[in-house]
């Protein structure tokens, strides 16, 4: 008896928690099914931007840096360097964020005043092309994914609270999804292909919700990081961290080393320590450029290999006033919150042991696009079924009626 009421307040619950957020899980899904390929397919469609053919050695980053501040001129500062493997280009970028009186709620572009990539053949020094990032099409398709568009402390709120509805969608449709015997249990697992629609369309809801449910959990629970702050925070401290790792490091105020002999190659210098350092093993080395009044020089590595299974990247921090590095954290060293950090989005997109899990992942992001619209098909199917019901029943005294009709004109 009290299961029958709990199953009634879970069914009362899915029905109208996936009335209101089905057009966005249907949104966020179907985004989510694109982001799972998006370096494939970004380097598919920009192949003359991303692939260059090695002719010899690279040309040293500080003239590279050079030609692309040259390309974006003097007005927009490169901030961030990207060193990719050999067959990949170099990507010098951009970016400033407008002030808040200029920032609309509404609209995302509004945040950035510009977000410029450059790419450039590291090989010959020659500018392959310039994406403007606010308006590039798989840019657009995350920060829909991730915020509708609108700014970040308005649109990520609604996602992640539609995201946390639909984790509740999730558990109350496995609920209702629990079988009374085995008989059901086999109903329940399968579609019953040759039936009518109606039934069809129930199955598919029934069955492929349950199959993809620790996949979707999975996948929500990674994007809600991205939402909510204590979220974030509650999964750190449940993998054993405080909070938050701090990666913001600074350089001693007054360095004991003196400074640089030529600071024009000390950002080559810098490169070739952390490529020594890593033996040429990366996939991409990124290089955050302080500012003016900042001597403190960022850089981050994506490693090839996945030797514990999560992303394998480390941070090296530089002061270029002398181009030493003072600080450095190694992947083995991090601890497990930050690990998981660094991983959380191959996780949320399937990425993290290859093509495998990403068509698991693309499989259940489509799957969950399909949920909202089969169950709101259930839900008008039998709307429809009990909006008919009284008409049949206001039916019948009408013909008993014309029946007494009949026999009194023949009487």
């Amino acid at each position: 008896m009290i299961w029958k009421r709990v199953k009634a307040v879970a069914a009362w619950l899915h029905l109208w928690v996936g009335l209101v957020t089905g057009i966005i899980v249907v949104l966020v899904s179907v985004t989510g099914c694109i982001l799972v390929f998006e370096d494939e397919l970004f380097d598919t469609f920009h192949r003359d931007l991303v692939e260059v053919k090695q002719t010899g050695p690279a040309r040293p980053v500080s003239e590279l840096l050079v030609i692309a501040q040259a390309k974006l001129g003097k007005k927009k500062p490169v901030s961030d360097i990207r060193i990719n493997e050999a067959d990949h280009s170099y990507i010098f970028s951009a970016s400033k964020i407008n002030k808040k009186d200029k920032i609309q709620w509404w609209s995302y572009f509004s945040q950035f005043k510009y977000k410029d990539d450059v790419y450039i053949n590291q090989y010959t020094g020659e500018v392959l092309g310039v994406i403007d990032v606010r308006y590039e099409f798989f840019n657009i398709t995350e920060q829909l994914h991730r915020q509708l568009l609108l700014v970040k402390p308005v649109g990520s709120v609604i996602i992640g609270s539609c995201i946390l509805l639909f984790l509740l969608m999730m558990i109350t449709g496995f609920m209702l999804w629990l079988p009374k015997n085995l008989k059901q249990l086999k109903k329940n697992l399968s579609v019953k292909w040759n039936a009518r629609w109606k039934r069809v369309n129930y199955d598919l809801h029934n069955s492929f919700g349950f199959y993809v449910l620790p996949i979707a959990m999975i996948i929500a629970i990674t994007g809600l990081v991205w939402s909510f702050k204590w979220w974030e925070d509650g999964i750190y401290r449940i993998l054993g961290s405080p909070g938050k790792v701090e990666l913001v490091r600074k350089a001693p105020e007054v360095s004991t080393l003196p400074p640089a002999v030529n600071q024009k190659h000390t950002l080559d210098n810098i490169l070739a320590h952390i490529q020594h350092e890593v033996s040429n093993n990366y996939l991409t080395i990124g290089l955050n450029l302080p500012e003016k009044d900042e001597p403190t020089l960022m850089a981050f590595v994506y490693h090839k290999n996945r030797s514990d299974g999560w992303r394998n990247m480390s941070y090296f921090y530089f002061d270029m006033r002398n181009g030493k590095q003072f600080d450095k954290l190694i992947h083995s060293q991090k601890p497990l919150g930050l690990k998981w950090r660094n991983s959380n989005k191959d996780i949320h997109t399937g990425r993290i042991y290859g093509l495998g899990t990403q068509l698991l992942a693309f499989l259940a992001s489509l799957v969950c696009a399909s949920l909202p619209i089969t169950g709101f098909m259930i839900w008008w199917g039998k709307r429809n079924k009990k909006s008919k019901k009284p008409l049949a029943k206001r039916a019948a005294p009408v013909r008993r009626n014309l029946a007494v009709v009949k026999e009194d004109q023949v009487v």
